[in-house]
C-alpha cells in the first residue's frame, strides 16, 4: 500500500485518537523527585500500566524507543504503534533547539514494528532564518526517510518563545495563532512529505478559564476557522501539557467545526494527574486511578469525535 493509504492503520472509523507516552528524561526526573527510593523500574512500571490500561482503548500508542525496547510484551501488543524518531527531548542544544536523531541505532532494526514515525522540532517562525533553514533541512530529511520506508510521517512543530527573537511573553502569546497558521501552511508543502501534522491549538490555554462565556467560545471558533478552515492536509491536536479539562474543552469546540482534524494525540493531559498517586500512595491506587478516572478521560475525549 501507498504511504497515504497506510495512515488508515492508525485510524479507527477514520478518526485518530492516540496515546502519547514517549516522554523520557523529563518524566523520569519528575518521578525521581517525587517518589521515595526511586528506581528506573518505577519509571517503566508507570509507563507500562498507562500503555496497557489506557492504550487498549485508543487507535494507536506513541512510544519512545527505550520504553518499547524494555518490555518484550510491547512487541506483541495488539495496538498500532508509532515510534518517536528522536533522541531524548532533554538532549537538545539550548540555542538553536535542533532535535537530535536517535543515538541508539537499534531503532532502525525495529522500524517495521511501527505503523508510523513521529518527529518533533522546536520551532519559532521569527527565529533567525539561518536556524530555521537548518531545521527545515532536517525535517525534509526525515520526511524523505519516511517516504523511502513507506511509513506515514507525523510531524510535530513545537512552538516556543525563542530568546533570539527578543519578543516579550505578551508579544509571543498575541502571535500564537499566526505562528500555528504558519506551521500548518509551511509543513503542508509537499517537499516535507508530512502525512499528518501534529499541532497545538491556535489559542492560549488561559482563555479557557472563561469557557462558559459565549464570547470565549466564539473567539476560539473564529481563530480555529481562520487557522484551519481551508486546510487539506490531515492534522491532529496535541495536548501540550494542558489541563485535561481544558484539552477536553478545546477538542469539544474544535470538532464541532468544519475543519480537517482527524482527532488527537494526547499525553500528559490524560495521565499527569496520576503521577502524585503513583509516587505518594501505592501501585494499587495508581492502577485504580487509571482504570477509573484515566479510562473516563479517554472516553470523554473520544466522545468529541462522535465515537
Amino acid at each position: 500500500m501507498h504511504q497515504k493509504e497506510l495512515i488508515n492503520d492508525v485510524l479507527i472509523n477514520k478518526k485518530f485518537f492516540a496515546l502519547a507516552i514517549d516522554q523520557g528524561t523529563s518524566l523520569k526526573e519528575i518521578i525521581n523527585q517525587k517518589k521515595n527510593n526511586f528506581k528506573d523500574e518505577d519509571y517503566f512500571f508507570f509507563k507500562k500500566n498507562i500503555i496497557e490500561i489506557l492504550g487498549s482503548n485508543l487507535s494507536a500508542v506513541l512510544f519512545d524507543f527505550d520504553t518499547y525496547e524494555k518490555h518484550e510484551k510491547f512487541k506483541n501488543l495488539n495496538i498500532p504503534k508509532i515510534i518517536a524518531y528522536e533522541d531524548d527531548a532533554y538532549n537538545i542544544d539550548n540555542v538553536e533547539r535542533i532535535t537530535k536523531l536517535p543515538t541508539n541505532k537499534s531503532i532502525d532494526k525495529t522500524i517495521d514494528d511501527f505503523k508510523a514515525i513521529k518527529f518533533f522540532m522546536y520551532y519559532n517562525p521569527d527565529s533567525p532564518q539561518e536556524i530555521n533553514n537548518k531545521k527545515n533541512i532536517l525535517i525534509k530529511k526525515i520526511g524523505k526517510m519516511c517516504l523511502n520506508l513507506n511509513k506515514p510521517f507525523l510531524f510535530e512543530p513545537l512552538l516556543y518563545n525563542d530568546p533570539l527573537t527578543k519578543n516579550s511573553n505578551e508579544e509571543y502569546n498575541k502571535k500564537k495563532h499566526e505562528y500555528i497558521k504558519y506551521f500548518y501552511s509551511e509543513f503542508s508543502k509537499p517537499d516535507y512529505n508530512v502525512s499528518i501534522i501534529k499541532i497545538e491549538f491556535p489559542f492560549n490555554e488561559s482563555i479557557l478559564d472563561d469557557y462558559n462565556n459565549v464570547n470565549t467560545i466564539s473567539y476560539c471558533e473564529e481563530i480555529l476557522l481562520n487557522t484551519f478552515g481551508k486546510t487539506m492536509k490531515p492534522f491532529v491536536f496535541l495536548s501540550a501539557g494542558m489541563k485535561f479539562s481544558n484539552f477536553y474543552k478545546s477538542m469539544s469546540i474544535s470538532m464541532k467545526l468544519n475543519i480537517n482534524c482527524l482527532g488527537f494525540l494526547c499525553g500528559r493531559s490524560l495521565w499527569q494527574d496520576s503521577i502524585d498517586i503513583f509516587c505518594n500512595q501505592s501501585n494499587t491506587e495508581f492502577i485504580k486511578w487509571l482504570e477509573n478516572q484515566g479510562l473516563e478521560r479517554v472516553e470523554k475525549l473520544k466522545s468529541t469525535l462522535d465515537l
